[in-house]
């Protein structure tokens, strides 16, 4: 597990960049830098639950528009 680090220059606060600490064969302990930190972006519950609503409602569409025209 990772600690994040931020840098501030000019008052503007810069990361949040990874590090993990770890020890090498003598003993040191070192960070080792793992890359900036990435926010995940996870989808709308609102957003996923009007989609799905959209896709019941042009799937009902459909299904009763072909079967008024073979009926």
């Amino acid at each position: 597990m990772g600690h994040k680090r931020y840098v501030v220059k000019n008052g503007k606060a810069y990361g949040p960049y990874v590090y993990e600490s770890y020890r090498d064969a003598d003993g040191n302990v070192k960070k080792r830098y793992l890359g900036r930190h990435k926010e995940e972006k996870r989808a709308n519950l609102s957003f996923v639950l009007i989609m799905t609503l959209l896709m019941f409602l042009s799937l009902f569409m459909l299904v009763s528009f072909l079967f008024k025209r073979f009926f």
